[in-house]
């Protein structure tokens, strides 16, 4: 019986011995290769928007514009992309705000002249309005740095314009979309 136990131990050594041996590579050098593939997304990123409220000017007086110190919108983007500008109002032009109720007066008064924006601080002025516009279309891929896109809001108050009483002012909300493909 033991000599029955030997043979088969010898017998599975031998296999074990003939499989492993199959698989080693003999050599003083072995080498493979790995191809890594990635593709890049068409991206855009806005590091930095305008301030959230900006009080253009507490005492307008009417024939006299008031220009916006420079606003600016910083972005990154691996594509072509763009900015466009709109507001809340659809005519553009400065409704009668509540500050106790935080919302527009219903029957409020409304500024004669529409907001304004350019890119320059003397012009071309384009009015607002609820149809977006474009700041800047078609712009090259930015880079890690980023561009600051910079423009200007100008508001031209008139003697139509009424003063309002105590816990009023005028107000409108800019709406800022930037995008791919702009």
């Amino acid at each position: 019986m033991r000599l029955i136990d030997k043979t088969i131990w010898t017998s599975v050594l031998v296999m074990l011995l003939a499989v492993g041996v199959g698989v080693v590579e003999a050599g003083t050098q072995a080498s493979n290769s790995t191809t890594i593939a990635v593709n890049i997304a068409e991206s855009i990123a806005v590091v930095s928007w305008p301030d959230a409220f900006i009080d253009l000017t507490r005492n307008a007086v009417p024939g006299q514009e008031i220009t916006s110190p420079a606003l600016a919108i910083k972005v990154k983007a691996n594509s072509l992309w763009g900015i466009e500008i709109s507001s809340d109002l659809p005519n553009g032009r400065m409704r009668e705000f509540d500050l106790a109720t935080g919302a527009y007066v219903s029957d409020g008064a409304s500024l004669t002249h529409p907001l304004q924006w350019s890119t320059s601080p003397t012009g071309p002025w384009h009015d607002l309005s609820s149809t977006p516009s474009s700041i800047v279309s078609s712009q090259p891929p930015t880079g890690d740095a980023g561009k600051d896109v910079v423009f200007y809001l100008r508001l031209r108050p008139d003697y139509g314009d009424k003063p309002l009483a105590a816990g009023r002012d005028y107000r409108i909300v800019l709406q800022y979309t930037a995008g791919l493909n702009y």
